[in-house]
């Protein structure tokens, strides 16, 4: 199974920062945390509308998040190098990672890669539809069949789940072919 990731952030502006990231492991298991802005000074943007939508405050993150060297330190303990990791937020989430990243290692820079998730599912759907038109069609009916699986939303975890289910409805429609 490929590994998937996902990331809540403070906001969806150019000083935004990442607050909450999870990622799966091959056999999907999911690993989630909280990320402590107090940590670093330079973030300091936070967009309440933002938090209505993921419902995570910023006291939160102070009290429960852990500091970006810890979690960098995680991540490449459990992230090979050169590995990829699948996320529906593309550049955002690439960009979340790189802020990351410059704030908790001292390599500035992580040595995983960030694809969007549409990489490993569409070529799946290519299998059983081969009009490009009409795989994409396919591929909305099959978002909508995994947030019927996975109601919740906007939580680092809970979105890599959905991720992940996305991903078994679009290889179980591939096999079975």
């Amino acid at each position: 199974m490929p590994r998937f990731l996902d990331i809540e952030a403070s906001s969806l502006s150019m000083d935004s920062y990442p607050i909450e990231i999870a990622w799966s492991d091959p056999s999907g298991a999911i690993e989630s945390h909280l990320i402590n802005p107090y940590a670093v000074d330079e973030w300091i943007d936070w967009d309440y509308n933002a938090q209505q939508i993921h419902g995570i405050s910023r006291k939160q993150c102070r009290e429960q998040g852990v500091h970006p060297s810890y979690l960098c330190s995680r991540m490449n303990q459990v992230i090979t190098q050169g590995e990829i990791l699948y996320a529906d937020g593309g550049a955002f989430d690439e960009n979340w990672i790189d802020v990351l990243y410059s704030a908790g290692s001292s390599l500035g820079h992580a040595q995983f890669r960030v694809v969007h998730s549409d990489a490993v599912m569409l070529p799946l759907l290519m299998k059983i539809e081969h009009d490009e038109k009409k795989r994409w069609q396919l591929y909305e009916t099959l978002k909508l069949e995994a947030r019927a699986i996975v109601k919740e939303r906007h939580r680092a975890s809970v979105d890599v789940q959905y991720l992940i289910e996305l991903w078994k409805l679009c290889i179980n429609m591939s096999e079975a072919v």
